[in-house]
């Protein structure tokens, strides 16, 4: 009898070192006492610092720098859209600069306008204020007359463009709000203006 369980158990131990053998890997308990394989650790290659390197779960030559963390919405971290973000919008549109008592565009105005209308285009939703500026000489009321002038035909340019001029504001601030604070020949050309604002 003992002999019987001897061959049983010396059996039973060649079964098992064999399946072992053939499968690359050992059991490891898992959760509830259930078995799971997990890798034989002399399977995984070292390199020469000795560090383990394992497959890339994502493949030959994917490569795991393009993840990005999200948030809840599944909206990429750290990632700002022009749409979220004015700003961006703002900076992209260039002003329009005007002679001096004058509301025509300049061919180099006009081409502003297309730049900024071709840019426009690809944001269909937003409003935008266009701001009529003037520089500081003749009065208060000429200027915001002037300023609005200004501002409305930059409106009726951007929509002979094919913008719909719903979504833009015309308001004027005649010198109000210069972008130069000088008194000279420059100044004065910078502060006659229009300016694009997300409203």
């Amino acid at each position: 009898m003992r002999q019987g369980r001897g061959r049983l158990t010396l059996v039973t131990a060649l079964v098992v070192a064999s399946l072992l053998a053939a499968g690359g890997c050992r059991t490891v308990p898992g959760t509830e006492g259930v078995a799971s394989s997990a890798p034989d650790p002399d399977s995984l290659s070292t390199d020469i610092s000795g560090t383990e390197s394992v497959t890339d779960p994502f493949g030959p030559g994917e490569s795991t720098g393009s993840l990005s963390e999200t948030d809840l919405t599944g909206r990429e971290i750290g990632s700002a859209s022009p749409a979220d973000d004015p700003s961006l919008i703002e900076d992209q549109l260039e002003n329009v600069y005007f002679d001096f008592d004058q509301a025509s565009l300049t061919e180099q105005a006009r081409a502003s306008l297309t730049h900024n209308a071709e840019f426009l285009q690809q944001y269909p939703t937003l409003r935008i204020r266009i701001e009529g500026h003037c520089d500081e000489r003749g009065t208060t009321e000429y200027n915001l007359a002037l300023g609005d002038r200004r501002a409305n035909t930059v409106k009726e340019y951007l929509s002979r463009l094919g913008l719909d001029p719903s979504r833009f504001l015309s308001v004027s601030f005649g010198e109000e709000h210069p972008a130069d604070p000088g008194h000279g020949p420059a100044a004065w050309a910078r502060n006659r203006r229009a300016e694009f604002h997300v409203n």
